[in-house]
């Protein structure tokens, strides 16, 4: 059996989320059977060449049995394309919830024919009950079309470790407490309640940080720590640095910093609004 994975990230890619599913999914799958031929198409490189759009030139079927496009912005390749049996995983549909943020052409384009690609699909995977029922909301879909595989977190990276010397890693001070936050400056990630959040926590209770991490607008102000962008081996040890985790976004198609950081062990604090609750309670 012949498959093919068509995935959004590149190679020069630093590892995040979409990343590590495409790489996880790729390498469990070359281990799950020997005899099947799993191959991969990433996106070109270059800023052009590379985008999203023109990438729904290159990729292509090479007679496959399964073409598997690993994220729902990979789909609309299947216009250029016609594999023999076609599935897609469905992350989130935050843009056609949020309009105000497909902010340039590409993204604009994208959501254009992303609907009318999925209907194409044999099958979709979605990665919580909450995507799948979004699915259904939104684009009409039956729910027998639909099946729901979790993400996961690789308990041999993201475990407990020593608090104090994570914290001396990262150059914290270890007496006192810290908020994490992992998150881009998206509208549906709510960063607007992060500030609102620490200052009541300062009002209340002294000797704490917040720790800003993710791309995106850093935050600023006192007792406030910007990281940036935190390599992918360093995350455990930041979640474990941290003693509790805050989680504001009021949308998420699974909220796998979540899981991340209960794997550490570290208190996690969401909102009301979060769509990721299943994730806490389950």
């Amino acid at each position: 059996m012949k498959i093919i994975h068509w995935n959004i990230s590149k190679k020069s890619h630093p590892m995040y989320a979409l990343r590590k599913y495409e790489d996880e999914l790729f390498r469990h799958m070359k281990g799950l059977k020997h005899e099947w031929d799993i191959e991969r198409i990433r996106r070109k490189e270059g800023k052009i060449l590379g985008s999203t759009v023109f990438s729904w030139l290159f990729y292509n079927s090479k007679d496959a049995d399964l073409v598997h496009a690993t994220s729902q912005t990979v789909a609309p390749a299947v216009y250029f394309h016609k594999p023999r049996r076609f599935i897609v995983t469905v992350h989130d549909l935050a843009p056609l919830v949020y309009p105000s943020e497909i902010s340039d052409t590409s993204l604009r384009i994208q959501f254009m024919l992303t609907s009318g690609a999925l209907k194409k699909a044999d099958r979709i995977i979605a990665i919580s009950e909450f995507t799948k029922n979004e699915l259904m909301r939104l684009l009409g879909f039956e729910e027998e079309k639909i099946s729901v595989v979790h993400q996961g977190v690789d308990h041999d990276k993201y475990k407990p470790m020593d608090r104090v010397r994570c914290k001396e890693y990262f150059g914290l001070d270890p007496r006192k407490k810290h908020i994490l936050v992992v998150s881009s400056s998206l509208e549906h990630k709510r960063m607007d309640l992060v500030g609102k959040v620490f200052n009541t926590v300062r009002t209340v209770r002294g000797g704490v940080e917040m720790i800003k991490a993710g791309y995106g607008e850093s935050l600023e102000g006192e007792g406030v720590v910007s990281m940036g962008w935190v390599p992918e081996e360093e995350m455990p040890m930041l979640y474990n640095a941290a003693d509790v985790y805050l989680h504001t976004s009021e949308y998420e198609g699974f909220g796998l910093p979540i899981l991340e950081a209960m794997a550490c062990g570290t208190q996690v604090s969401e909102t009301d609004l979060s769509c990721a609750r299943k994730v806490t309670d389950s």
